[in-house]
């Protein structure tokens, strides 16, 4: 062998696998600033959980999971059409994600726009598995119905 080949054979056994190893850690990263902004989510520091969240999003933006608490977070900030942009995202990623429709009920409801948060509410019931869930979605909607009847231009 060479020895300009013997040292691309030696560059590549001890950089590849650096670049390896280094390439993993950071697809990895979405997970760690997720776990961060949960962390901030519980300690209610809103601004620090959207920087988190939307740091994991950058790394993978297909984490609905991170698009629901982000909005958790614009929700309590009273960033309300904040809330609802990312919970749509967050369907649109996983249309089968029940949570992401019964807090888009309450932002919706928090607005006071009513017809769509019952329309968001059976949304989340329609897809929802869980029976305690389910019935307290039910319970929603029931408000949300009434809340609609006595709105005017109904």
């Amino acid at each position: 062998m060479t020895n300009k080949k013997l040292r691309l054979t030696i560059i590549a056994a001890v950089f590849v696998p650096v670049l390896f190893v280094f390439g993993a850690a950071g697809a990895e990263d979405y997970l760690d600033y997720y776990e961060q902004g949960e962390f901030a989510l519980r300690v209610e520091k809103w601004d620090r959980a959207i920087d988190f969240f939307s740091k994991s999003l950058t790394d993978n933006p297909n984490f609905f999971v991170a698009y629901h608490n982000r909005a958790i977070a614009y929700s309590k900030m009273g960033e309300y059409d904040k809330s609802i942009a990312d919970l749509k995202k967050a369907v649109q990623l996983n249309p089968d994600y029940p949570d992401a429709y019964g807090l888009m009920g309450l932002v919706y409801e928090i607005k006071k726009d009513y017809a769509s948060a019952l329309q968001a509410y059976k949304d989340a019931v329609s897809r929802e598995k869980r029976p305690a869930a389910k019935k307290l979605l039910q319970k929603y909607i029931q408000d949300m119905e009434a809340k609609v009847r006595k709105q005017p231009n109904n």
